[in-house]
């Protein structure tokens, strides 16, 4: 038996599933094909980055900026995104129950608050169970950077994001051995297809079906006509030029490579904005990352012809407090933050909800983690109110009870 064939008759099982998820899970025509999530960890300050519309006083050092849309205002830390406001709905009316980061983020990435008696899957994994089609050559849930992983929860490991930690050393362990050549790797997978057979006769249950299902959808991986996507140096000088050489930037532009090759949802993480003390001496270096990388982003996608059918989003677990507190730091801050969207049809050029003058509070059309997940999975056709059973069988839906605001869309 050869590896193509191996492959294709030992994950039959895993790979059909989600087939029968879609049309459990799609109710709507999606308005977008694909995702890319933007993480800030650590808690974006929000009245240092987009959200201007406070009282003076709120704004601690930060000067405002004109934007190239009448009446939307930046933080001076922000310049080059300043010329892309026109791509961008801004959200100011953020709210998260969760205010300490293992908690918030958590919540954030998974809509539920964190139990000691299960884990849930993230977004990611959600949107890859449902959407992931036999055809499919890559995994539809990659996570680049060092922050969470992208956990598949109490769904098989099959649905866990690809981490990609490094964009310069690439993926661990994609490469055959070479001293293992490719007759007797396939000799070794023959044996593996026969063992795995017999016990699966015998022993086999829903475990240990996910475990086969993981490793031979690593050996499809491996044998992927789109695996040069995670080649960042192959890309063309048109793209690549839009980019600066820091690794933030590097991974939005394998973000926007993985969605042109059909992935369904890249988690980007950048943390490092929890500036409990010298905000204005920390923030700039990371606010000069995230400006320069989310805009060439959304350049990239646009020449691509990619921002119509892709979504991004800039999420964090919350925001900072309105006061700048005596080590001249901001403090967490769940209580009304600010997050963006580009793309697949969201109004952009716009900013919807805000905050109380002083800051303290979101005060119209407030946007619960919830609602703002549910979003998400709805532009996606998928129905956030879509549910699956943890291993005890105890029901789980993807967004919590969180309803899709529609409205940030045209």
């Amino acid at each position: 038996m050869k590896r193509r064939k191996f492959i294709y008759s030992v994950g039959m099982a895993g790979v059909t599933l989600p087939a029968l998820n879609i049309t459990a899970a799609c109710t709507e025509k999606a308005k977008a094909k694909s995702v890319i999530n933007i993480f800030l960890s650590g808690g974006l300050s929000q009245y240092d980055s987009f959200n201007m519309e406070v009282d003076q006083s709120v704004l601690g050092n930060s000067k405002i900026i004109d934007s190239n849309v009448d009446g939307m205002r930046v933080s001076h830390y922000f310049p080059t995104l300043a010329n892309k406001m026109d791509k961008l709905l801004v959200i100011n009316s953020m709210k998260s129950n969760q205010g300490a980061h293992p908690a918030g983020i958590y919540k954030m990435l998974t809509s539920y608050d964190p139990r000691s008696s299960i884990t849930h899957p993230e977004l990611g994994a959600w949107v890859s169970r449902s959407l992931t089609a036999e055809q499919d050559s890559l995994p539809n849930f990659v996570s680049i950077g060092k922050g969470s992983a992208g956990t598949a929860g109490f769904f098989p490991g099959q649905w866990a994001a690809l981490p990609v930690m490094n964009t310069r050393t690439g993926i661990d362990f994609v490469n055959r051995n070479p001293v293992v050549d490719e007759s007797k790797f396939d000799q070794r997978l023959d044996i593996l297809s026969a063992l795995n057979k017999d016990f699966d006769d015998e022993y086999g249950n829903k475990d240990t079906r996910a475990y086969v299902d993981t490793y031979q959808g690593s050996l499809r991986f491996m044998n992927s006509k789109d695996i040069d996507a995670f080649d960042l140096e192959s890309e063309n000088e048109n793209i690549a030029g839009l980019y600066d050489n820091q690794e933030f930037s590097r991974s939005c532009m394998l973000a926007g490579r993985l969605v042109e090759r059909g992935v369904r949802y890249v988690k980007v993480e950048l943390g490092g904005w929890d500036y409990h003390d010298n905000i204005y001496g920390k923030l700039p270096a990371n606010a000069g990352k995230l400006d320069k990388g989310l805009a060439s982003l959304l350049e990239h996608l646009t020449q691509k012809g990619l921002l119509d059918s892709t979504l991004v989003v800039v999420s964090t677990e919350f925001g900072r407090k309105p006061d700048v507190n005596p080590n001249q730091g901001r403090d967490h801050h769940p209580d009304g933050f600010t997050c963006l969207m580009a793309g697949a049809g969201v109004k952009a050029g716009q900013i919807y909800g805000n905050t109380s003058k002083d800051g303290k509070f979101a005060a119209d059309n407030v946007l619960e983690v919830t609602d703002f997940n549910a979003t998400i999975a709805w532009a996606l056709g998928i129905d956030p109110a879509h549910e699956e059973e943890s291993s005890i069988g105890q029901p789980f839906t993807l967004a919590n009870k969180g309803e899709a605001r529609k409205e940030l869309f045209a």
